[in-house]
This record gives C-alpha cells, structure tokens and sequence, in this order.
C-alpha cells in the first residue's frame, strides 16, 4: 500500500513539474532529468511510473480528455458559462490541453455535428471558440466570463438562424 501510494505522490509531483515545465519550453525540449530536477525526485521514480517522455504524453493526454469529459457528463446541457469558468478556475490545465493540441475538442458539444447543412458553419463556430479561448487564456482569463459569453454566444445565435 506505501508503495502505491508512494508511487501516486511521484506522479503528481511529475505531472505538476511538467504542467510547469510546458509553460516556458515546448514538449519536445523536455528531458527526464529536467523533470526530475523540478520534481525533486530521483530517475527511478520516473522510471517507475512512465516509460519515458511519450509514455508520460500519453497518460498527461488520457488525464486532460478524462477531466474535461468528467466536466461535460456532470453538465446535463451544454453551458459556455460552466465551461469558460472552469477553464478560468484551471488555467494551467487549459493551457496544457493546447500545449498537447487537445483543444479541438472543447467546443464539440456546443454545435449539432449531424447537421449537414451547416457543417461549415459549424466548423467555423467551433473553431472561432477554441481561437477566443486560446487568446482569453493568454490574458490569464483577465476578461470577466460573462463578457466571454457574451461574445460567444452572439456568434451562436447567428447559427440559429
């Protein structure tokens, strides 16, 4: 049991060291040594827990699509606001989550996939979410969610139509 949990705080310090780690370098600038160094733990640790680097991608990815689905199933309809105030209350994940290109995915529940007729609208739509994200994110989310909402939404309305 000590060794799982041993096991459990290495990861956390790991991935908290990466997150932070990915806010001045690019992934691929990443060495194991420079994790551990930041981590304050030993190469066995790492060792311990992750392949390499790729395996470490891997499980940092399966951890931000698995927090942001938890996210959208406990939302039983779609909200820009939810969405926008978590994203303020977890910058670095955020930031992670285009760090890793995983952004495309957060505007999907907000458009009608199945809807042909406007699939490039749509596409439009979701892509113009992620950009205004990305940007809000670069201010550190200095916008009030309600002004981001408000920008938001006036585009989606234009879907409606």
């Amino acid at each position: 049991m000590n060794n799982k949990r041993s096991r459990a705080v290495s990861r956390q310090k790991i991935q908290a060291a990466v997150i932070d780690l990915l806010k001045d370098h690019e992934l691929q600038d990443l060495r194991v040594t420079t994790i551990c160094q930041k981590a304050q733990i030993n190469r066995s640790s790492f060792y311990d827990n992750y392949i390499d680097i790729y395996d470490l991608t891997d499980k940092l990815r399966e951890y931000l699509v698995d927090e942001y689905q938890r996210l959208q199933d406990d939302i039983s309809e779609p909200s820009f606001t939810i969405l926008l105030q978590h994203i303020k209350d977890h910058q670095d994940l955020y930031r992670m989550f285009f760090k890793l290109n995983l952004q495309m995915g957060l505007a999907e529940r907000f458009t009608d996939q199945k809807q042909q007729k406007n699939y490039f609208d749509q596409t439009f739509f979701r892509n113009g979410i992620v950009a205004v994200i990305g940007e809000w994110l670069k201010t550190d989310c200095a916008a009030p969610v309600a002004e981001i909402v408000e920008v938001i939404d006036a585009h989606h309305h234009c879907l409606e139509k």
